[in-house]
């Protein structure tokens, strides 16, 4: 009986966690990816930018409401709750916590690690703003590739040409007793 409840609150709380990211990537502009929810939730004036400043004040406020007891650490327990918050609200873009120097303690630093690395790789221009086009990355497609690829070269040089149509030069090989004609 006590494993079909730990099963069945199991799957309340997937249920819950997928519908709340569903809900949350609905309200995501078009074309942002849903990872962008992180850095998004901290834009307080609601202008499409997120900035560094605004994501240091989430962050603190988002630090300070998680410990409970105010000692400026979140303990196993206070990491915990985090945690279950943090997937109930962000689903499968969820990034949990954890304590990495192993201290005991998950101080401010720990805890704002992903959103740092985020806005970090997010802010393009290093102006130390975050904003839609950055988060959208490039609009339009890469052009394909101008040159061969290695593979399409290795089949054309198998083939006795180079891929640049050029007779091949001799080739020392490891293991054979002098140079190999590439033809």
């Amino acid at each position: 009986m006590m494993r079909l409840t730990i099963v069945s609150t199991a799957l309340a709380v997937f249920a819950f966690a997928t519908a709340t990211e569903a809900v949350a990537a609905s309200r995501l502009p078009a074309g942002v990816p849903a990872a962008a929810a992180l850095l998004l939730r901290y834009d307080f004036d609601g202008d499409g930018v997120v900035t560094y400043d605004e994501m240091e004040a989430g962050l603190k406020a988002d630090h300070a409401a998680a410990d409970t007891d105010h000692d400026s650490c979140l303990s196993r327990a206070e990491v915990s709750a985090e945690n279950a918050t943090r997937l109930a609200r962000d689903g499968a873009q969820a990034s949990p916590l954890r304590d990495w120097n192993l201290d005991g303690c998950v101080d401010i630093r720990e805890f704002g690690n992903t959103a740092h690395s985020y806005f970090q790789l997010a802010d393009r221009s290093k102006d130390s703003k975050v904003t839609m086009v950055e988060l959208r990355g490039p609009s339009m497609p890469m052009a394909a590739p101008t040159q061969p690829s290695r593979r399409a070269q290795r089949q054309s040089d198998q083939a006795g040409q180079s891929s640049l149509g050029s007779p091949q030069y001799q080739v020392s090989r490891p293991g054979t007793n002098g140079p190999t004609l590439g033809r």
